[in-house]
């Protein structure tokens, strides 16, 4: 019996494997294209948004903190932020570390967001940002919904991001090379200095495309957990060993009474406090109930950069009665760890200040690949009509000569 020729029958299949990868990323490639530019560029600016307002709004940001002055309780700070800009009512107040501004938030609907800043030692209440009005609102408006009605312009960014992670994959495959040789590495690691423009155009969307890969699929994926329910669904599920994310819903007990001349956020806040927590070293938030049976939410974040970190401990009004508190980060099953590491990631602030600069590189690569891969795309095409141009033009002139 002759054994069977496996080789040919591998080469053949990796032809196959090869050809559906090329497909896939140019035409997915082609229809994500204008998408992926627009998320990546928005969030390259929305990687420095922080860093970027402590320049533009530095007098409002920072504050002078006096020797021997405490912090003002969270209802005066509410209270001279509504009284200045006229709100019924306001979303919470988040004391944001030493030296810098209060913030007190008020959300009326999607329409009307604002946030005021607020002296917390004074209560001075220092600028409003309306940021239905802001450069960076308009920014993370399209990036998370390409300025469209959010029903429409949300699954259209979630699924670009899908459709672009499918294209990095495939280009990973693409940039593999056959054989490797000292040629075929040099190829694929190193940008061709100097090089014709076309070659440059390559190098940029293979090599630098490869270097950022990596990073690249981590920006992406995080960004599909908050556009895909059933990718947070699953990413959970994965992460935690098969268990499911559950979202509970508390609520006040509505018949009870507090006690005369409490006011309740006020002494969350003089509790937490009281327990030596560090306000130098520690950001923390109060906010409010929403409706009669609502519930306080008191976040503390040891990390005055990253979000992970943080706690939520939830509390009935009146009775201030905890009611749940959010596991530390280290006791959380790996399905909670995931989650709230998501939007450190995301944004590029889980290493700080270099990997925020890293993650706007990326961004910036992100957005110049499909570019880069159209003009590859289109210098093809250009060819491939030349040649076709030329091969009808000799099949004329031997007509011409037969006929002759």
């Amino acid at each position: 019996m002759r054994p069977r020729n496996t080789s040919k029958k591998t080469k053949k299949n990796r032809s196959l494997f090869y050809r559906i990868s090329a497909w896939l990323h140019l035409w997915l490639g082609l229809v994500s294209g204008i998408v992926v530019v627009i998320i990546s560029l928005t969030g390259a600016l929305l990687t420095f948004e922080e860093e970027i307002r402590l320049v533009l709004e530095g007098a409002r940001e920072k504050v002078v903190h006096e020797e021997g002055k405490a912090l003002l309780p969270p209802s005066q700070l509410a209270q001279a932020a509504m009284e200045k800009y006229g709100w019924p009512s306001v979303y919470g107040v988040m004391y944001r570390g030493e030296g810098r501004s209060a913030m007190v938030p008020y959300y009326r609907d999607r329409s009307n967001y604002q946030q005021a800043l607020v002296n917390p030692y004074t209560g001075e209440v220092l600028h409003n940002r309306k940021l239905n009005d802001d450069f960076f609102r308009f920014m993370l408006m399209g990036h998370y919904q390409l300025w469209l009605p959010r029903n429409i312009g949300k699954p259209i960014i979630a699924y670009s991001t899908l459709i672009f992670v499918i294209a990095l994959i495939t280009g990973l495959v693409l940039w593999w090379p056959k054989k490797w040789t000292r040629a075929t590495k040099n190829a694929s690691f190193k940008v061709k200095w100097p090089a014709t423009p076309k070659r440059f155009n390559y190098d940029l969307h293979n090599v630098i495309g490869f270097y950022s890969l990596l990073i690249a699929l981590v920006l992406s994926l995080t960004g599909m957990v908050y556009g895909m329910q059933w990718f947070r669904t699953s990413a959970y599920w994965l992460a935690s060993g098969g268990e499911t994310e559950v979202f509970e819903r508390l609520q006040s007990d509505t018949t009870l009474m507090a006690p005369k001349g409490q006011v309740d956020e006020d002494v969350l806040i003089s509790n937490l406090l009281a327990s030596g927590i560090d306000t130098e070293e520690n950001r923390f938030s109060i906010f409010y109930p929403r409706g009669n049976s609502g519930v306080w939410n008191l976040q503390i974040n040891p990390s005055l950069i990253n979000s992970f970190k943080r706690r939520s401990f939830f509390y009935e009004q009146g009775s201030l009665k905890l009611l749940k508190e959010d596991p530390k980060f280290s006791q959380a099953n790996g399905g909670d760890q995931l989650m709230k590491l998501n939007y450190d990631l995301h944004l590029g602030i889980i290493g700080g200040i270099w990997t925020k600069i890293i993650a706007f590189l990326v961004c910036i690569i992100s957005a110049s690949l499909p570019i880069t891969g159209f003009i590859i795309w289109w210098g093809k095409e250009q060819k491939k009509r030349k040649n076709k141009a030329k091969a009808k033009q000799k099949i004329r002139q031997e007509t011409t000569l037969v006929h002759a």
